[in-house]
């Protein structure tokens, strides 16, 4: 608009005026109508928008002149956080509740950090939470594997067996219900609250069963899943590759995997510095050789010189001394002749 005033002529001033005015309706047109589809996300305002423009939204839909299309654009927690929480229970009347490392369970229990780490199984259950469990066939396999008490599969949930309730014998049953989470918020005074979470019950996400249960065969065999469990793999017992592995997977095996990663991504970095330095510390040695070696031939070069110096002193000390005694001979020679005469 600054622009458009202050253009020189009434025409041109005119002119740019009315560009400013139509790109300026369309901007505030764009903005109105994508209104629409951007708060798709929250319910109560999407309903309380003008009728008007829900009107021009249908109308000009068939354009795609705006969209909602993103990368999640659409959140699942805004109406609360769907989670999937596993129960086991010995008789079928007390039920355990089954925490996994990362992803919300204990109402107590804060959220840990775990970038870079990304827990595949925690991951998994909340995608499995936003729908029924047919949607998730490996949820019935896992439930097969806690019933079985596999202890590779209890790592995946708890790395410190401790702290899972199972762990000296496996439940006899297992069950899974839904529950949508939020996070707790500061009271009145502005003290904290002692849970993390707050949660409510939705629906049951899948029944009590037990091995051997109709029910869970079933939905294992309609998904190519009931199948016996494979033997291990026979390695040669003197594979060196194997047996460093094995001592590897030891020794990390109770470190936390986002610490893990971040001890091998600062001992690279570190590797990195090191290197770094290290080449630019060669230049620099190499140089000071070479200054060196050049000092060196610089005073050979004097020393050569100066015994050519003290030769050529020398030479010319000795032909002063021949020259001398000639100067002796002829003053004899002429001395002897002249007694003679």
């Amino acid at each position: 608009m600054f622009r458009s005033a202050c253009v020189r002529g009434v025409f041109r001033r005119l002119w740019s005026t009315m560009q400013w005015g139509v790109f300026s309706a369309a901007a505030v047109s764009m903005f109105t109508i994508s209104l629409v589809p951007y708060t798709y996300i929250e319910y109560e305002a999407n309903s309380n928008l003008w009728p008007g423009v829900r009107r021009v939204f249908d109308l000009t839909d068939r354009y795609q002149l705006v969209n909602s299309y993103g990368l999640f654009r659409r959140m699942t927690g805004v109406g609360g956080r769907p989670e999937v929480v596993m129960e086991g229970s010995m008789d079928g009347r007390n039920w355990v509740e089954i925490d996994f490392m990362y992803k919300p369970g204990n109402v107590s229990t804060a959220p840990p950090v775990v970038i870079p780490h990304q827990p595949r199984l925690d991951w998994q259950m909340w995608f499995a939470a936003l729908g029924p469990h047919t949607q998730s066939p490996w949820f019935s396999s896992l439930v097969r594997r806690l019933l079985q008490g596999k202890s590779d599969v209890i790592k995946l949930i708890q790395s410190d067996e401790t702290r899972y309730p199972f762990i000296k014998q496996p439940p006899v049953y297992i069950r899974a219900h839904r529950y949508k989470y939020w996070f707790t918020e500061p009271k009145e005074d502005g003290s904290l609250p002692q849970r993390w979470w707050r949660r409510i019950y939705v629906e049951e996400f899948y029944p009590p069963v037990r091995l051997g249960d109709a029910f869970l065969e079933d939905v294992l065999t309609q998904n190519g899943l009931n199948i016996k469990d494979k033997p291990p793999t026979r390695r040669a017992p003197g594979s060196w590759l194997l047996r460093m592995l094995q001592c590897v997977g030891e020794h990390v095996r109770d470190v936390p995997a986002h610490i893990l990663l971040w001890t091998l991504f600062s001992s690279a970095a570190t590797m990195c510095l090191i290197n770094c330095l290290i080449s630019h510390t060669r230049p620099l040695t190499h140089t000071h050789n070479q200054e060196q070696q050049e000092e060196t031939k610089d005073v050979k070069k004097e020393q050569e010189e100066e015994k050519e110096d003290k030769e050529e002193v020398t030479e010319e000390v000795n032909d002063e001394e021949e020259e001398e005694c000639e100067e002796e001979e002829v003053m004899k020679t002429s001395d002897e002749s002249e007694e003679e005469d």
